[in-house]
């Protein structure tokens, strides 16, 4: 398993489809739709995230959850390297922000925080040690502005004041790659890097995540070398 962690609009969907299409697999993504409390939840800055974050956390929980319970499951049927866009641990990274801004009233967040870990520690009855590699994604927060910008959700943009609240959430991503240590993790600096419109961005972000699969034992190097020949004969037609 996967895990593209990143902050709001830097890539972790983009990144997430190009990754399971190029590896073969399936790619884990999120669709704000399946989340009926989230468009409210924006909708009256601080006010709105403290009355509604535990419910919109939980509800996040119920569908990452629906989510790793498939994966494990198609990792018993022999599929390896699913990708998530997102994940329990994103999500508690989120939650600590909330709890850190005064958004999460405490005693509802150490009720959140008591189900993430049991959900994160046993799945359907199979002990779960966390994702194979947590790809971190980096970027300067004026990118990330631009970003969601310019992939324009209503939601996400009606409230000039949402500026503030983007920032913590950039912020506190940073603090986490800077402090985890649970499980493998490599971090891709987005600064010069485009790989969704750059073929040559697209390979070397590929290479780098694949050659670190093949040192974790989650890829041999003949399939490495299959994956980089299909790659290639794509650019050629």
């Amino acid at each position: 398993m996967i895990y593209i962690n990143a902050a709001i609009g830097i890539g972790k969907t983009s990144l997430a489809k190009i990754l399971s299409k190029d590896l073969g697999t399936k790619a884990f993504l999120e669709e704000p739709e399946k989340i009926p409390l989230l468009s409210s939840f924006y909708e009256d800055g601080n006010i709105s995230r403290e009355m509604k974050s535990f419910a919109v956390q939980i509800e996040f929980l119920d569908y990452r959850y629906e989510q790793l319970l498939e994966g494990m499951y198609l990792k018993q049927e022999g599929m390896n390297n699913t990708v998530y866009d997102s994940s329990l641990i994103s999500d508690g990274i989120m939650s600590r922000n909330l709890y850190n801004r005064g958004e999460f009233p405490e005693v509802l967040y150490k009720d959140y925080l008591r189900l993430n870990n049991n959900m994160q520690r046993n799945v359907a009855g199979h002990p779960f040690m966390g994702p194979d590699l947590i790809v971190y994604l980096e970027a300067p927060f004026e990118r990330m502005l631009q970003n969601i910008r310019l992939r324009g959700r209503q939601m996400e943009t009606d409230d000039p004041a949402l500026e503030e609240y983007y920032h913590s959430v950039w912020q506190i991503y940073r603090d986490w790659y800077n402090s985890y240590g649970d499980t493998p993790t490599m971090k891709i600096d987005m600064t010069n890097l485009d790989f969704v419109n750059i073929t040559e961005d697209r390979s070397k972000v590929l290479d780098a995540i694949e050659q670190e699969l093949i040192n974790l034992g989650k890829l041999s190097d003949t399939e490495f070398r299959q994956i980089k020949e299909k790659r290639n004969s794509l650019k050629v037609k």
